[in-house]
């Protein structure tokens, strides 16, 4: 066995993982990251343009004979090993857990990066005083966050500004922008970048959705629109989804953060190595890690901190096989997204295969405050956003055909000759709301190549989850109307998935230690130098993609850290030496 040992010990050198490897190398610690995946290069991506393997077989995500998960829809009901997310399911959408290696997510994300709105962070406070407490379902378990849309503002603008998004600010310090987004938050400053070029059928859900009185807006897009150093701006491949990026236009750790990170001297990568174990001696302290390499030896690896800054599910496994639940929070309020997609086909083609998703024009009169809900039979909201590039021809060969197309014969070549050219999509992400009975557990059977229980999750899609997807699927309709769709259908109101890569929740922060896991700043309840970065800490959800939320948390995260290692602060007593922080 071998042992090594850092300042900081960080499980998981992604999205977050990596935003923490770069702030604190450079404030003088020494830093010891380890990642289940391998260091991706950017000539790894040049030859990126193969659907098979990087969409179709997710191949920069973990399958299920190494990395299993267990779904069942109620506790009386046996688990069974996810069945979508092992390989290609015909006229079923793939959704498969979230990537491993150093950059995480943020190689292969669809990168849109939302803030979230100023009512998201005190939605039951803003729900009961808009409509009383009836309104909040049964057994829903809703609560306002610790931290406010204030106090992330700062570092939402450094997340923009330093790791580069395009887009066009609808609300500059309360003055609404003519072209942005005019229900936004207010920001300090415009986005660094120019919004990216519409997709090529852009222009059609732009006029529909003006027509019948919403506000379509660019919507923010982690991928530079201009040169920017030795990143190019976006060449419109159409490989986005799924796929690193050849020219490095889209946003992504391994890309803003890892350079600097690594200059420093300070940091230690351990890549292909699998953390199995939080280990916490007789003091409560987390004083190590236990992981297996590439080669199956396990080793030891100590630190003065220790931080958890994996996919939210891993952090929690973690967690859970470590014996750190002493309250019982650990696994709760486990939150997803309801994607209610539609498609349709256009009298014209539409280049669906052109540019990144991203690209295409959003509305957001569907989310947070600007819905009056006293008449709807739900609580909820969400962005819709066209989807009119970044499909392949694999996908819509197979997930997005409609449903009565056959998959052989004169039916299959003609939606591939006139279908497939035609397509359009809309999307949105309708949030699952914190449920009493959706959670996370260890399943007590299956698991996994080394011994440890896979993770099981219990949830399953209810009332509320109905009622707003019936509401969005009306809203959809009569925009496709109003562009002049020839052909419509959408995927199941309540989906036969229950994994989307954006799962929240299972680890949140909370001010209550008996009702929370980690406090406003990450830091563990129950074990005080163990921090927990990630989506895991969303006590609720909304309907924007998480990224840009977790990565200003995670730089909150790393100020608290470089503030109260020093000068007395609260985790002095952790720390091996003071630091001088910038």
């Amino acid at each position: 066995m071998t042992n090594k040992h850092a300042d900081v010990l960080i499980v998981g050198v992604g999205a977050a993982g990596a935003i923490l490897a770069r702030e604190l190398t450079e404030a003088g610690f020494t830093v010891l990251g380890i990642d289940k995946g391998p260091y991706y290069h950017s000539d790894d991506f040049w030859t990126k343009f193969d659907e098979l393997r990087y969409s179709t077989r997710a191949g920069l995500s973990p399958t299920m004979d190494t990395d299993p998960m267990t779904w069942r829809p109620d506790a009386q009901t046996p688990a069974q090993i996810l069945p979508w997310a092992v390989g290609p399911q015909p006229k079923n959408p793939l959704w498969h857990p979230p990537s491993v290696g150093v950059g995480g997510g943020s190689i292969h994300w669809a990168c849109w990066s939302w803030r979230q709105l100023r009512e998201d962070f005190r939605q039951r406070s803003d729900w009961i005083d808009l409509y009383g407490e009836e309104k909040l379902p049964e057994g829903s378990q809703i609560v306002d966050w610790p931290i406010s849309y204030d106090d992330l503002e700062p570092y939402y603008d450094r997340v923009e500004y330093e790791t580069g998004v395009s887009g066009r600010a609808g609300n500059i310090n309360g003055e609404i922008q003519e072209g942005g987004n005019p229900f936004e938050a207010p920001r300090s400053r415009d986005y660094p970048f120019p919004p990216l070029r519409p997709s090529a059928s852009n222009k059609l859900f732009v006029e529909a959705t003006k027509n019948i009185g919403y506000h379509p807006f660019p919507p923010p897009a982690a991928i530079i629109s201009e040169d920017w150093g030795e990143r190019k701006a976006c060449v419109y491949c159409g490989f986005c989804r799924d796929y690193g990026c050849h020219v490095g236009a889209k946003t992504t750790t391994l890309d803003t953060m890892m350079p600097r990170a690594l200059a420093t001297g300070n940091l230690e990568l351990l890549t292909n190595c699998r953390v199995q174990r939080v280990n916490v001696d007789t003091d409560g302290l987390a004083r190590s890690v236990g992981y297996i390499d590439a080669k199956g030896e396990r080793h030891e690896a100590s630190g003065d901190l220790v931080i958890l800054s994996a996919y939210s599910l891993e952090n929690t496994r973690l967690m859970l096989v470590s014996g750190l639940n002493r309250n019982g929070m650990v696994g709760k309020r486990f939150m997803i997204h309801n994607y209610n997609w539609f498609s349709g086909t256009l009298p014209e083609e539409t280049h669906v295969y052109a540019g990144p998703a991203s690209a295409g024009w959003a509305i957001d009169d569907t989310s947070g405050d600007t819905i009056d809900r006293s008449n709807l039979n739900f609580v909820g909201g969400t962005p819709i956003m066209f989807f009119g590039g970044d499909v392949q021809p694999i996908e819509a060969a197979s997930v997005l055909m409609p449903p009565d197309v056959p998959m052989r014969g004169p039916a299959y070549k003609e939606w591939l000759r006139h279908g497939y050219r035609r397509l359009f999509g809309m999307y949105s992400q309708m949030a699952s709301l914190p449920m009493e009975t959706n959670y996370v557990d260890l399943d007590p059977k299956v698991k996994d190549p080394w011994g440890q229980p896979a993770l099981r999750i219990t949830h399953d899609w209810g009332d509320n989850d109905r009622e707003a997807a019936l509401w969005i699927r009306q809203i959809k309709h009569s925009i496709a109307r109003e562009m002049g769709a020839t052909k419509t259908w959408e995927a199941p109101l309540l989906p036969p998935y229950h994994l989307s890569t954006h799962e929240m929740g299972t680890h949140i922060m909370g001010e209550n230690p008996n009702e929370s896991v980690v406090d406003r700043y990450c830091r563990s309840h129950e074990v005080p130098n163990l921090f927990l970065v990630g989506g895991g800490v969303f006590p609720t959800y909304n309907g924007y993609n998480p990224t840009e939320t977790i990565q200003a948390i995670t730089f909150w995260a790393a100020d608290h850290i470089k503030q109260e290692t020093q000068n007395g602060g609260v985790l002095t007593r952790f720390a091996a030496k003071e630091r001088v922080t910038s």
